[in-house]
């Protein structure tokens, strides 16, 4: 079994873990390096857990004992560009394979929305829709690279509804934006591996305040999803030397898509009222 048949597996079976079974489970998915170089009670005492809980966790997975359970997790390491760095410098070493590297990228992404799609499922889609379009407000967060999704999300809402907002962080306010949020709004976050410390804040707040928590992530087991009312676990596998971008993509148009399907009378008012100010601005090129 590879390191993707392991986190596969834990995913199968962590409903049925105990918490210290799930607290060891999220540290080896999210933390593998340290699994692959360090021995049986260092990553024990790194993951916060006895080192027998290590060993359970490899017989929960049919594994033989810890060493058979450490061996994926070492091929994974040797086989994996590192950093976004050394995935640099490996594509670099493939600067001639342009026709190559192209079909790969568009074969991983059809790949990456296949399997975001069978995994979320539509259900899933809709109860994040009626969750978003229940609430009084949304707080839309995606930092880092994930910000352009969290801006797009927010730009398209506001064409025909006031309560989105968006957790930008200028000026060092990002704490200010969330602060009076409650049990009557939602957060709508992106996060991807390497999770944005911040990010995690604010998930941990709203839930805190009672509010109902939509995640896209990568893992079932992102600190996102566990904390969420609603995980939307999409394929970001990519060549490039970042995840790719395009099944979150898909997620939010399918969400702003769905949100203005439903939408009353009002809401239709208020985007043809947003065209009629765009227009009074004068913001798009015409045709003469």
């Amino acid at each position: 079994m590879d390191f993707e048949g392991v986190r596969g597996r834990i995913e199968e079976q962590f409903g049925d873990f105990s918490p210290q079974l799930k607290k060891a489970a999220r540290y080896a998915v999210a933390r593998p390096e340290e699994v692959a170089l360090n021995s049986l009670r260092n990553v024990a005492s790194k993951a916060g857990v006895h080192p027998s809980t290590l060993v359970r966790l490899a017989h929960e997975l049919a594994f033989d004992g810890y060493n058979d359970f450490r061996e994926p997790f070492r091929s994974w390491l040797r086989d994996r560009p590192f950093s976004f760095s050394d995935r640099a410098r490996k594509l670099r070493r493939r600067g001639r394979e342009a026709e190559t590297l192209v079909g790969e990228m568009l074969a991983r992404d059809l790949a990456n929305l296949q399997t975001s799609i069978a995994t979320i499922g539509v259900e899933r889609l809709v109860e994040a829709r009626r969750i978003l379009s229940d609430s009084r407000r949304i707080f839309v967060c995606g930092l880092r690279s994930l910000y352009p999704l969290a801006f797009y999300f927010h730009y398209a809402c506001r064409m025909f509804m006031d309560k989105t907002i968006l957790l930008t962080g200028q000026g060092g306010t990002f704490a200010d934006d969330l602060r009076r949020v409650s049990s009557e709004d939602a957060l709508f976050v992106f996060s991807y591996a390497p999770y944005a410390r911040d990010t995690m804040k604010a998930v941990r707040f709203a839930r805190e305040r009672k509010a109902k928590v939509i995640a896209v992530t990568d893992s079932p087991l992102s600190p996102a999803a566990q904390f969420s009312t609603v995980a939307l676990v999409v394929s970001n596998a990519s060549p490039s030397f970042f995840p790719s971008l395009v099944p979150a993509v898909s997620v939010l148009q399918t969400l702003v898509a769905l949100l203005i399907a439903q939408a009353g009378a009002g809401s239709l008012a208020d985007l043809a009222n947003s065209e009629r100010q765009l227009k009074s601005f004068n913001v798009y090129v015409e045709d003469d």
